[in-house]
Formats: C-alpha cells, sequence, structure tokens
C-alpha cells in the first residue's frame, strides 16, 4: 500500500499550504507555555511549532510518521526542544507526556484533528480535571466548527458541550486543496480557550447534560416532546416543567441558551429528578 493510500485509510490529511501554516502559527496564544501537538503527521507543522522555542511534545500514532516527524526536527536542530511520541492521544495522560520535556501544565494543544477522532479529544480535553489545557487550536471539519462556535437557534449538542467548557472562535476556513491527500470536504480552524469554570451554574455537570442529551435526542421536535422522550417524562409533565422555567414548549432544542438549559437543570433538580422515572 502506498504511504498516500495509508494516510487517506488513516484518516491522514497531511497540511502542505505554508499560508494555512502561517495563519496556524499566528494564531498560537503567546503565553509561555508548553505545547501538546495532536498528531505529528510528517512533522511540518510539528517543525513550525518548535520554532516557536516553546516546550514542545507531539503525539503520532503512526510508527512511520513519527519516524518522519523526528527526521524532520532532527535535521533542522529543533530535536533538542521537542519530543515526538509514538502514542494514541485518547489513550495517553497529558501531564505523563509532557514530562519527557520536563514541563508541566499550564499547555496549549494543537493539532489537525482526524476527522474520526474529533468528538472524542473534545470529550477527552474538556472535561480533563487535572491537567486540561489552556486553550486548543485546532483544524476541524468545517462544518463541525460551524456547530461547536454557533449562537442559539443553530446549536446542536456539541455546541452546547463545547460552548460549556470554552469559548470558541472560528478563525478561518481551509480549502481541500490545501491537504494531501485532499479530503472530502473543507476544513477550518478554531480556537477553543478554556474556561476556569463552567459557562454557567449547575446542579452537576452530570444533570445538566442528562437534561441536554435528552433534548437533543430529537432536535427537530418542539421541546416538550423532545423532553418528554429524552428524559422519560409525561407530554404534560414537560410542558409544566417548561411553563415553570419560562421556557416555551414549543421551541426547538437548538434556540435555548446554555443559561436556559441550567434553569431546567435546576429545576428538575429541585422538583422532579426523583420522580422522573428511567433517566436520560
Amino acid at each position: 500500500m502506498s504511504g498516500r493510500r495509508r494516510r487517506a485509510r488513516l484518516g491522514q490529511h497531511l497540511l502542505r499550504d505554508e499560508r494555512v501554516l502561517d495563519r496556524m502559527i499566528e494564531a498560537v496564544p503567546h503565553e509561555p507555555s508548553a505545547i501538546l501537538e495532536v498528531g505529528a503527521g510528517d512533522g511540518i507543522l510539528t517543525e513550525r511549532l518548535a520554532e516557536l522555542g516553546r516546550p514542545l511534545v507531539s503525539l503520532e500514532l503512526d510508527e512511520g510518521m513519527a519516524f518522519r516527524a523526528r527526521r524532520r526536527l532532527s535535521a533542522s536542530g529543533l530535536d533538542q526542544s521537542a519530543v515526538v511520541i509514538e502514542q494514541d492521544v485518547l489513550d495517553g495522560d497529558p501531564e505523563e507526556a509532557l514530562a519527557t520535556i520536563a514541563a508541566r501544565p499550564p499547555y496549549g494543544l494543537v493539532g489537525n484533528l482526524p476527522y474520526a477522532i474529533t468528538a472524542p479529544l473534545f470529550r477527552k480535553f474538556l472535561e480533563e480535571e487535572l491537567a486540561r489545557p489552556e486553550w486548543m487550536l485546532v483544524m476541524v471539519q468545517h462544518e463541525v466548527a460551524q456547530r461547536i462556535t454557533a449562537l442559539p437557534g443553530r446549536l446542536s449538542l456539541m455546541g452546547v458541550s463545547v460552548q460549556f467548557y470554552a469559548e470558541a472562535q472560528l478563525l478561518f476556513a481551509v480549502e481541500r486543496s490545501a491537504f494531501d491527500p485532499p479530503p472530502q470536504v473543507r476544513s477550518a480552524v478554531v480556537l477553543l480557550t478554556l474556561r476556569e469554570r463552567p459557562a454557567v451554574d449547575v446542579p452537576s455537570v452530570e444533570r445538566f447534560f442528562e437534561v441536554v442529551r435528552g433534548g437533543f435526542r430529537s432536535p427537530r421536535k418542539q421541546l416538550h416532546n423532545a423532553l418528554a422522550q429524552g428524559v422519560w417524562l409525561p407530554p404534560d409533565g414537560a410542558t409544566d416543567w417548561l411553563n415553570a422555567c419560562g421556557i416555551d414548549p414549543t421551541r426547538r432544542p437548538g434556540t435555548l441558551t446554555l443559561e436556559e438549559w441550567a434553569r431546567l437543570a435546576w429545576w428538575r433538580e429541585e422538583h422532579i429528578a426523583d420522580h422522573a422515572g428511567q433517566p436520560a
């Protein structure tokens, strides 16, 4: 199998456009913290990050790619301050990875994310309790970028989940031609600045997302129907719940703000949590 076909099979689309690389490096926050890169590929972005002079550790699952990235760093004389580790980012401990370069949190995360790991990677690093990054500068599918930066009216479960933990900015779009091999869809670079505490006060993270997941289980339905099915309530019970929270039961889940989802979670915690039947 050729390297190009292997990369495509693994979901690896290597960035080749120097202008996009320039814009990504310009977008890296200026704090002097260490950087954890997700997916070194053949090291083209790794090399540019190493040139910033900050402690850098890059995780690359593919052995061949990791070798190529190390060779690039060595040829540039940057291998003293930057390390490439063969590791699955979803399985690894960020503190242990940083320790290989004698660094500790705080740190930032950078990556051209394989599309298949975007959602689990967000869950891992946004929900990380002990070693969360301060910020994440990542390239994702353009559609995903739009979803995680959406305003109420177009919010999704992913959008609420990301914005609960971080401020999200869509910085710029990236065309398919910037990669080898070209992916099927456009990409975009987003910057997530993680919050010190969640965006809204909630009774518990578990209760908040129980309600949010329940609502978005049927995103096209009106809220009274979506929540009745999503959190196992009779239709009248969901309507009463929404009215008590000052929310029109005929609205759709994507129109709610994070503050309104939190209001629903608090009311459920205080009034109906123990009488709702089977949990979501």
